[in-house]
This record gives C-alpha cells, structure tokens and sequence, in this order.
C-alpha cells in the first residue's frame, strides 16, 4: 500500500503517526500524574500515628510542668504561712517585751511617724501615743523633744541620757532623761529613731520648754 503513495502522502502519514504518538505519550503522563496525586494522601497516613505521638508527648510535657509548677506554689504558699507564723510570734513577743519595760519607748519612722510605743512613755508625757502621727503633734512642733528628734531623723544626731524639760499637756514640766538613737537602713540614710524616756522629775511653774 505504502507502494502506491506518493513523498508528499507518506510525508503527512509519518506527521500523523508523530501526534498520535506524542498525544498519547501526553495522554499517559497525565494518567501517571492522576495516579501520584491519588496516592499522596495514602503516603501521609503511615505518618499520622507518628503526629499523634509527638502531640502525647508534648501533652504529657505541658502536663509536667504544670505539676511541678503547682507543687512549688503549694511551697511557697507553705513557706509564707511559715514565715507569717514566725512573724507573727516575733510580734508579740516584741510587744510582750516593750510592754515590761520600765522605760519609756518611742520608735520613729524616717518620715517622723510613730512606729510603736509603750504604757511607759504615754504615762510620762500624758498623751496618747497609740494613734499614727507625726512627732510635732505628740510631742509638740516647738518642744525640746521634736527639737532633737528632728535633728536624729535628718542629721543622724545622738542624745545620750540627757536631761530634757518637757512640758505635759496639763501645763505642768516634767524633766526627762531622754536617750535619742538614729538607726539605718542598708543604703546607709536614717530609717528612724528610737528614744527612751526615763523620769527625771515633776515641777510646777518652770519657763516654758524650748
């Protein structure tokens, strides 16, 4: 048959066969590529086990540390109770023992509040000394008393066992030995001070104190 055809027929029949050819080899390669894609999601389900282990892991990780997290709270919250208990006994036995002294005291805030005081010193200046104020108000602004105070709180002066005059609320004098110290915190300024009031005497009729 090939016999009977001329160049010009064969030529066109070879060209033919040429993209028969070439559309079936396309053909078959999209086939081959339909195929691929169907099988991707059977090759990631060997993996899905393995995705489960890893997120028990880290559940069980998560689940350590909130653990270990809640147990450190219940010490911490062991050891503040503890601590709270502590203070707690180390304020009262201060106040135990402030209370017995046969001295007057009187602490001070750097800020000039009273702190804490005793029966003692309320007794020897007649005044209540258990409300919060400032010293120029419980020992009066222009007293000798504030006088030194003032001078411990801002220039870390001492007063050692040093006879004072003060004048009571009723308009009587009463002479004090007065001991006057500045205390301090780390940072080297004054924190406070402490005074200690001893009776030194009771007179009538004395110039007013300075």
């Amino acid at each position: 048959m090939l016999r009977n055809l001329n160049p010009l027929q064969i030529t066109l029949l070879l060209g033919a066969g040429l993209v028969i050819v070439g559309l079936t080899a396309f053909i078959l390669y999209v086939i081959h590529k339909a195929f691929q894609q169907q099988r991707k999601p059977e090759d990631f389900r060997p993996s899905s086990p393995k995705s489960g282990d890893e997120s028990s892991i880290l559940l069980a990780s998560m689940q350590g540390v909130l653990s270990r997290m809640k147990a450190r709270e219940r010490e911490l919250e062991a050891l503040l109770r503890e601590a709270e208990q502590r203070a707690d006994s180390s304020t009262r036995t201060l106040e135990a023992v402030v209370r017995d002294l046969t001295v007057g005291l009187l602490i001070f805030t750097r800020d000039g509040f009273l702190a804490l005081s005793n029966p003692v010193a309320r007794e020897l200046l007649g005044v209540d000394t258990w409300s919060r104020r400032r010293y120029p108000e419980i020992l009066g602004a222009e007293s000798s008393l504030s006088h030194h105070l003032r001078n411990a709180l801002e220039a870390g002066a001492c007063l050692h066992a040093e006879t004072v005059g003060h004048r009571l609320p009723d308009g009587g004098m009463v002479l004090l030995e007065v001991t006057l110290t500045p205390f301090y915190g780390r940072s080297g300024q004054v924190e406070g001070a402490v005074c200690l009031l001893h009776k030194g005497g009771i007179t009538t009729g004395l110039p007013k104190a300075e």
